[in-house]
């Protein structure tokens, strides 16, 4: 159980405060590469907590702004996308995706204003189906994150988008915790006797060597994070054997958890503000292009097809006012154990249903816990140590090897330790 201050200082990520200034000091995923197009429409993109314009120029250059005009404040979303910048309606004035002013049409044609005047511009770059910005002071600007996927042909990847109504946390908080998947996602996630690498079957389910409900805790700290071992009896040989599922938690706000064969999970859940989340879930695979009907399983495994399930805006259909449309007949007959569709759908509701920003003096934590407990401390430690002039608290600017992070489900003997999966001479066994 967290103190009201103390849950204030994890949820609030707005300027100046502790946790918002550690995020900033991360590469944050923006957008989706593919809906921006070179000299297409600007659109405003809210991220912890502040508004910024977002276009492709003509050139294909990628530019994130503040999104008001640095002559009298109009909005830049209403720019006209111009050769080599955005040309704002209002009086002319045309900006460069570096924030140089490149016209000032009403001015006088000797004027320099110009040359004075910059309007605010951030770093970015196209990596992994996403645009990644940077939002930190200027001269500490970090390595980019080479999470494995952003070193991948395009067509390796595929990036679902989803708008969840809650603070960030609550989000991570669930892609870290084991427990909740042999209830929640019951519909989806089946028990079998031999593991399959999580196998994604048509119907849509995914093969778990157990049901044991009850999984044992292990964590492992990192640089970037913890792992976080779920230790399960399996189905076969419980008696010498047990089911070892890993998830990766990588600051400020990314989870990663074992994929099917050849493939690999990694998401985001970006602040829009203390109110609203992203969830960016890349999947990716080693070795091949992802074909169109894999993908649209995907998307149909998670119920976030866009047009159908989602809106332009990545907010699904299903809201607190039309109860989620749970289905209560398919609970009652035995048909659906949550009465909701869609795994990433099932995770959105029950977190926006805590409310916008959890009260988590009200809670009561358990064993199966432990993970999120580890995630809260480091982060509220790392932020009250940012505020407190620690340059470099947890997460960041370490020299991070992101390629190198791997989640992983493997059977092995009762008597081994999981950890020694991610000793050097067994990479090639962890490998996808």
């Amino acid at each position: 159980m967290l103190t009201r201050e103390e849950n204030e200082l994890l949820c609030r990520v707005g300027p100046g405060t502790p946790m918002g200034n550690l995020v900033r000091r991360f590469w944050i995923p923006a957008a989706s590469s593919a809906d921006f197009v070179p000299g297409g429409a600007p659109k405003r993109v809210r991220l912890v907590g502040q508004d910024f314009v977002l276009f492709r120029d003509r050139a294909g250059r990628i530019g994130l702004l503040d999104e008001l005009c640095p002559h009298r404040g109009a909005s830049l979303t209403l720019a006209r996308n111009e050769d080599c910048g955005l040309r704002c309606i209002y009086h002319g004035w045309k900006i460069g995706v570096d924030g140089t002013v490149l016209e000032t049409p009403s001015e006088p044609e000797d004027s320099t204003f110009k040359n004075r005047v910059r309007a605010g511009a951030y770093p970015t770059y196209d990596a992994g189906g996403l645009v990644w910005v940077y939002l930190g002071p200027a001269a500490l600007e970090p390595a980019r994150m080479n999470f494995d996927f952003t070193t991948l042909p395009e067509d390796r990847c595929m990036v679902l988008q989803l708008q969840v109504h809650c603070n960030f946390m609550q989000p991570i908080e669930g892609v870290i915790d084991s427990a909740h998947s042999n209830f929640l996602h019951a519909d989806t996630f089946k028990p079998t006797a031999h593991i399959d690498q999580s196998l994604l079957l048509d119907d849509l389910t995914v093969q778990r060597p157990s049901n044991d409900t009850r999984p044992r805790a292990d964590l492992q700290n990192t640089d970037y994070g913890f792992r976080y071992a779920a230790l399960r009896k399996p189905l076969v040989s419980p008696e010498t054997q047990q089911y070892v599922r890993v998830t990766e938690f990588v600051a400020p706000f990314y989870g990663m958890f074992p994929a099917s064969k050849g493939y690999g999970n990694t998401q985001a859940f970006v602040p829009i503000d203390d109110e609203h989340t992203m969830l960016y879930f890349i999947k990716y695979h080693y070795e091949r292009p992802i074909e169109a009907a894999e993908r649209q399983l995907h998307y149909e495994w998670s119920k976030a097809i866009p047009g159908r399930d989602v809106d332009a805006e990545y907010r699904t259909r299903r809201t607190r006012e039309n109860g989620w449309l749970q289905d209560r007949a398919a609970m009652e007959s035995g048909a659906s154990f949550s009465g909701i569709k869609g795994v990433q759908i099932e995770d959105a509701v029950v977190q926006e249903s805590m409310g916008r920003i959890y009260d988590r003096t009200q809670e009561h934590l358990g064993a199966s816990d432990v993970a999120v407990i580890r995630m809260r401390r480091l982060m509220i430690d790392a932020a009250r140590a940012l505020a407190d002039g620690d340059a470099a608290p947890f997460g960041v600017n370490r020299r991070t090897d992101y390629t190198d992070i791997q989640a992983l489900e493997r059977i092995i003997p009762l008597r081994d330790s999981w950890q020694a999966l991610y000793a050097p001479e067994r990479r090639e066994e962890v490998a996808p």
